[in-house]
């Protein structure tokens, strides 16, 4: 059997290869997905310009609606991130309620540091309707990410959209004495904030959309098969919600391992942001600020 080395190499590098290849689809399909949208808008449009319909005051209209509520979206990210410029400050609290977290769980319960963490976003510099990145890893345990999406024009057929996947992963190594279904209970820590808004009204598309989402996977001479749950989930045509995300969340999973091989166990958490047509806006931020930020500090398995 390969060392715990090589194990760890070959399962990281495998990850990294594996989200390469899902930004580089999700890069393709955006931009297919718009410029086929811008296509089918601009034809709508020029039909509609040719039956005699002055569109500039209803192109004036919904631009100034745009420029107000850009600025307006400006008062609302300082609010939450007035500290940007300061170093992170992760209070004693949190670190020793999850100490006693692993003190009080039960004997036969371990509980699992991480032993890998990292970043990945599927970052186009092409696009300017969306952003984000998570470059910040501190440790293993305390990661910064963050993504936003504004959409641009009317939405007509889903063109002026913007979106934007961020992965935040860590990584658990676990020997298991015995063959059995062993419990695995990932622990998840959210401090942050999100903002979705949209102003859909008459001729146009507008959607904004923010999903943060924990994934479970665990391997043991294969993949076991993903477990997911959505912690977050926002959006509609008409909507203007801005709040702090401070939470922590504790997901199951389970699997099947032998016992004396080692077993990887993978926690990601998903921050997908989307926004469509001028003035939408979704923005997911665990980064900005002295507060903000994702951690993962153990897994419990039992």
């Amino acid at each position: 059997m390969a060392s715990l080395d090589e194990l760890h190499k070959q399962i990281t590098s495998s990850i990294s290869e594996e989200r390469q290849g899902e930004v580089a689809d999700f890069v393709a399909a955006k931009r297919a997905t718009n410029e086929t949208a811008a296509k089918k808008a601009a034809y709508a449009m020029e039909r509609l310009k040719a039956t005699g319909i002055n569109l500039d005051p209803y192109n004036s209209f919904h631009a100034e609606l745009a420029k107000e509520r850009s600025q307006s979206l400006q008062i609302i990210q300082k609010k939450y991130a007035a500290d940007a410029n300061d170093q992170k400050r992760i209070e004693p609290e949190h670190f020793r309620e999850l100490a006693l977290n692993a003190a009080l769980a039960p004997r036969d319960t371990l509980s699992l540091p991480p032993s890998y963490a990292a970043v990945f976003s599927t970052k186009d510099e092409a696009d300017k309707l969306s952003g984000g990145t998570g470059t910040e890893v501190y440790n293993y345990n305390i990661i910064d990410a963050w993504d936003w999406a504004r959409g641009a024009g009317n939405g007509w057929f889903g063109s002026g959209a913007g979106s934007y996947q961020v992965w935040v992963e860590w990584g658990f190594w676990f020997l298991p004495e015995i063959n059995k279904f062993y419990s695995i209970v990932a622990h998840n820590t959210f401090r942050g904030f999100y903002i979705v808004r949209s102003d859909d009204g008459f001729w146009t598309s507008k959607y904004a959309h923010a999903v943060v989402s924990v994934w479970t996977n665990v391997w043991q001479y294969n993949w076991k098969g993903w477990n997911s749950v959505n912690v977050l989930d926002v959006g509609g045509d008409n909507i203007d919600t801005n709040q702090r995300f401070d939470t922590d969340r504790h997901t199951y999973s389970s699997a099947l391992l032998g016992g004396g091989d080692w077993a990887y166990i993978r926690v990601v958490v998903g921050l997908y942001v989307y926004a469509r047509g001028d003035g939408a806006y979704a923005e997911l931020n665990f980064a900005t600020g002295a507060a903000n930020y994702l951690s993962a500090p153990h897994v419990h398995i039992y």
